[in-house]
C-alpha cells in the first residue's frame, strides 16, 4: 500500500495540472457541489447550506460526520463540525487527497490529477481534495509533457508487445519481475513484454499524436504494470510503461475476459514458463 500512495504521488506531479480559467459564481459553485454530488460518500454537499460524509475505506472503517458550510467570494468555509476525530482530515485509501475542515478552500472544476477532475484546492497548505469525477474521454491532459486523452475503457493485447519507458522506439524497454493474470495464471520470471490475450485495466491513457510503425498506424498507450507477488498481496512495485496501441483493443470495463490457452501460448512463444491455479492450488 505504501508504494501505492508513492505512485500516486508520482503521477500527480508528473502530470500537468490544469487549473481552471473561468471564474464561477458563488452561486455557480454551490450548484455544482450540490446537484453533482462529485465527491460521492467523501463529502455531500446540501442546498441548506449542510454536508455530510459517510466516508468508508476499502477496509471498511467507516467514518460518519457533519457540518455547515459556506462559499464567499469562490472562498469554501467549514464550520460546526460534528463526528469522528477523523472530521478534520480524511486520509482516503483512493487518490482523493487530503481534506482539513479547519482550512478554507477554492472549487476547481477543470483542474486534474490524472485520474479526476475537479478538486478543492487549500489555499493555507497548497494540497488538493480530489473528486470522483473521472476525466472524460475526450480532455486532453499530459504526462510528462506528451499530451494524451484518459481511457476509461479496459484494453486487450492482440500481440505480445514491448514495454518502454517513452512513448518511442527509441524508448528503453522496461523490465519487470513476473506477471499476475486475471484468469487466475502469472508469470514468476522477469518479462520485456505485456502478452498476447491479456486484459489491462487500471490507469490508462494514450497518446494524442499517433505513430506509424510497421505500416500500421495507432496512438501509444501508458499503462501500469506491476510485479508478480507470489502471496496475493498487491505489494510488487508497479511500472508506469508505454505500449504501441496498433496491437491494442479497447472494450468496455468487465466485459472481457482472459483466455488461458491463449495466455499459455503467448508466455511460452516468449520463453517463459506460464503457471495456472489448479483445483484451488495455491501458489
Amino acid at each position: 500500500m505504501k508504494r501505492f500512495f508513492v505512485f500516486l504521488f508520482v503521477l500527480l506531479f508528473a502530470s500537468k495540472i490544469f487549473a481552471q480559467t473561468n471564474e464561477l459564481t458563488d452561486a455557480q459553485i454551490k450548484d455544482v457541489l450540490v446537484t453533482q454530488n462529485i465527491f460521492g460518500e467523501y463529502l455531500k454537499f446540501k442546498n441548506d447550506n449542510t454536508f455530510v460524509s459517510d466516508y468508508r475505506t476499502k477496509g471498511g472503517d467507516g467514518y460518519n460526520f457533519e457540518g455547515k458550510y459556506s462559499i464567499n467570494k469562490g472562498i469554501i468555509s467549514f464550520s460546526n463540525v460534528k463526528g469522528t476525530e477523523w472530521a478534520n482530515k480524511i486520509i482516503s485509501t483512493d487518490n482523493n487527497g487530503n481534506l482539513n475542515f479547519n482550512s478554507k478552500y477554492r472549487y476547481l472544476p477543470d483542474t486534474n490529477n490524472g485520474t479526476f477532475i475537479g478538486c478543492l484546492f487549500n489555499l493555507e497548505d497548497k494540497s488538493y481534495f480530489w473528486s470522483v469525477k473521472k476525466i472524460p474521454s475526450d480532455l486532453i491532459i499530459e504526462i510528462n509533457g506528451t499530451k494524451v486523452y484518459k481511457v476509461n475503457n479496459e484494453i486487450y493485447i492482440t500481440e505480445n508487445l514491448k514495454m518502454r519507458d517513452t512513448n518511442s522506439l527509441k524508448g528503453k524497454v522496461v523490465e519487470i519481475k513476473g506477471c499476475d493474470f486475471r484468469c487466475n495464471a502469472w508469470v514468476e520470471q522477469s518479462r520485456k513484454v505485456v502478452f498476447k490475450g491479456m486484459v489491462i485495466e487500471g490507469y490508462i491513457a494514450k497518446t494524442v499524436e499517433t505513430e506509424t510503425i510497421d505500416g500500421v498506424t495507432a496512438s501509444w498507450y501508458y499503462i501500469q504494470q506491476q510485479e508478480h507477488d507470489p502471496f496475493g498481496r498487491n505489494e510488487g512495485d508497479i511500472y508506469n510503461v508505454w505500449i504501441f496501441g496498433g496491437y491494442v483493443k479497447e472494450f468496455p470495463v468487465d466485459e472481457k475476459h482472459e483466455n488461458p490457452e491463449e495466455l499459455k501460448k503467448s508466455v511460452e512463444s516468449a520463453g517463459l514458463k506460464f503457471y495456472q491455479y489448479v483445483n484451488e492450488e495455491k501458489k
